[in-house]
């Protein structure tokens, strides 16, 4: 079981960088749909991914996890995606 989920761990592993990379994607995302469809179209993607961030802060909190952990962590589910694309 414990090499099952080590294994599972290094699959999913991602990196400040990727997250980054995400993050970048996701503003990019934000201004050519804004331009393209509509500015309300891009603040709602924009929107989304800050809400995505914003509930899993409160996650990590309300699992106890504290400082600064708490927001690298948050930041990583939220844009760590990256590093698959």
């Amino acid at each position: 079981m414990r090499a099952t989920r080590k294994a599972l761990r290094e699959v999913f592993r991602t990196d400040l960088p990727d997250a980054h990379f995400g993050l970048g994607i996701v503003i990019v995302a934000s201004v050519v749909v804004g331009l393209l469809v509509e500015p309300a179209a891009g603040a709602l993607v924009a929107g989304a991914f800050a809400l995505l961030f914003l509930v899993t802060l409160a996650v990590m909190f309300l699992r106890n996890i504290r400082g600064m952990d708490t927001a690298r962590r948050a930041y990583l589910f939220t844009f760590g995606w990256a590093g698959w694309v």
